[in-house]
């Protein structure tokens, strides 16, 4: 069964995060709603920093307290892409390839508000952010088609040179594939983000996850 795509809440409650950091939680406020605490706490278990959860879960809910509190408080793709930068900065293991971590990408929150961020801000409360993000940011460059069409060709004729279907073995196949001349290739985040993990993206196209020299032959 393929794996799930981020959640609603974990979007939610990595920009209540961002806008959260640095400010403090009402103590009279009430408890963040438990899928948003799950979120958190689940993702971050997941990409080895689970001592980062009190922190996190405690920027979430000043977060939420400061949107209810001012309205008005608005956030950019930039400043959020630096914050969330900043936090995975400090974590003690690197996240493991192949998987969403939290907070989660600026590029995941703008696909799913159809490449709006200020539809993405609207939907926990913000107003909508006043500048203009970089023409191409978080935009879709390939389709789903595209996205298969890449998976099917690494399946077959990478592992026909010897790699095996992870997510590293991916990215390095597309970057030998690139000093070749090739540019039709999607990122490994791209197809990651499009399908939510690496091995949903696999197992989408038919392919069991960890398989070596698998060809289509």
């Amino acid at each position: 069964m393929a794996a799930p795509s981020v959640s609603d809440s974990a979007i939610t409650a990595s920009l209540l995060f961002a806008i959260g950091l640095g400010r403090k939680r009402d103590p009279q406020s009430a408890p963040l709603a438990h899928e948003l605490q799950d979120s958190v706490t689940q993702m971050l278990r997941d990409q080895g920093a689970a001592e980062k959860i009190p922190q996190a879960l405690e920027a979430v809910q000043a977060g939420r307290d400061a949107v209810a509190a001012d309205p008005s408080l608005s956030l950019s793709a930039q400043k959020y892409a630096q914050l969330r930068a900043q936090f995975l900065e400090t974590q003690g293991a690197a996240p493991a390839r192949g998987r969403n971590v939290w907070p989660v990408g600026a590029s995941t929150i703008l696909k799913r508000a159809s490449g709006s961020w200020s539809a993405a801000l609207q939907k926990v409360g913000l107003a909508a952010s006043s500048r203009t993000r970089p023409s191409g940011f978080g935009s879709a460059r390939f389709t789903q088609e595209q996205f298969r069409a890449a998976l099917r060709d690494f399946t077959a004729n990478g592992g026909r040179a010897g790699f095996t279907t992870s997510y590293q073995s991916y990215v390095d196949w597309r970057t030998r594939e690139q000093q070749r001349g090739r540019s039709d290739l999607p990122s490994g985040p791209s197809i990651r983000n499009s399908y939510g993990s690496w091995n949903a993206a696999l197992q989408q196209d038919g392919v069991e996850p960890g398989t070596e020299g698998l060809s289509t032959s």
